[in-house]
């Protein structure tokens, strides 16, 4: 297998990052990760192929920028940066710096090392808020609802000021709802651990909707992307185009753990800054050849059993 292509991930041994750096090496990638926190790998799902790690802070443009010297990435991933609504709307300046710095300081270390590489932000379905109509393609007026969603757009302004002023090759891909084996967070994770403690409550009403993909084909898609894309600008939904009742996923969770919660089941409203539906239209991403190989049920399956073997008594 040729080596010859190499990308660089920032953010590689987070929960999406792991199955990027996975995906991009299966498919013949060199992978040059770099992330602030350990490698995850004694607990990261995915088996985070690097051909090259470094630890450190994309604040240090000249490191970043002696990597892209040393392999001359054809593509680089950005994936660093919080990924909490919750938490960007208790502490909006934290979210809004460590979602605009880290890129402008890759943007930077690109500019001046002069290396040629496509610019891909894993940017988020946060920015379209709630939708005026379904399902939602790029095109769609963007209107987040929550400091989260705001600076996910701040991120995609600055991409398009460094293609104008610079000639930068970028594209966006907006990530709809993703789950899967590693991730401790969202209602995959939340509605399990409170089933596995015979809390059978969902979040908001149970109606709100969401488009689903499994970690593993979201992945995909961003290798998809990496690989086939024109990096003219363009931004890409990542998604199933199935839309989802938060408590037809409850149901599901709850089928693969053996419970009947008939009747049991309670709604309760939650945090603000939660869109009411999210379907996507994935057309853009089917013209590049990308097809989702993880049905729902499958990907909930794998999920839950990976939860409740991570999920002792003594943490539940």
């Amino acid at each position: 297998m040729s080596l010859d292509r190499a990308v660089l991930i920032t953010g590689a041994a987070g929960f999406i990052g792991g199955y990027t750096a996975d995906s991009f090496s299966k498919a013949g990638w060199r992978v040059i990760a770099v992330d602030r926190i350990g490698s995850g790998s004694s607990t990261h799902p995915a088996e985070l192929r690097f051909d090259h790690y470094i630890q450190e802070d994309l604040a240090k443009e000249s490191i970043i920028i002696g990597l892209l010297n040393r392999y001359r990435p054809q593509v680089c991933i950005h994936l660093a940066g919080p990924a909490s609504v919750e938490r960007s709307f208790q502490e909006p300046l934290t979210d809004f710096s460590s979602q605009t710095l880290p890129l402008l300081h890759l943007l930077e270390a690109v500019r001046r090392s002069r290396i040629p590489t496509r610019i891909l932000l894993v940017s988020s379905a946060a920015i379209y808020g709630n939708p005026e109509s379904l399902p939602v393609t790029e095109e769609a007026r963007v209107q987040p609802i929550s400091p989260y969603g705001f600076h996910k757009y701040y991120q995609e302004r600055l991409l398009d000021q460094y293609r104008a002023l610079y000639g930068f090759s970028v594209c966006k891909a907006r990530v709809f709802s993703t789950y899967g084996p590693g991730l401790t967070h969202l209602a995959v994770w939340d509605i399990t651990r409170r089933a596995l403690r015979g809390d059978y409550t969902t979040f908001g009403n149970g109606d709100e909707t969401r488009d689903y993909l499994y970690v593993n084909d979201v992945a995909a898609a961003l290798c998809c992307i990496g690989e086939r894309a024109a990096f003219s600008g363009e931004a890409i939904n990542v998604a199933s185009g199935r839309e989802t009742r938060i408590m037809e996923l409850a149901e599901k969770i709850y089928l693969e753990l053996g419970i009947n919660a008939t009747g049991r089941v309670l709604k309760r409203q939650e945090s603000i800054g939660i869109p009411a539906r999210w379907c996507a239209d994935v057309s853009r991403l089917g013209l590049l050849g990308f097809t989702p190989r993880t049905s729902l049920d499958e990907g909930i399956s794998q999920t839950v059993r990976w939860i409740g073997a991570k999920c002792t008594e003594s943490d539940l």
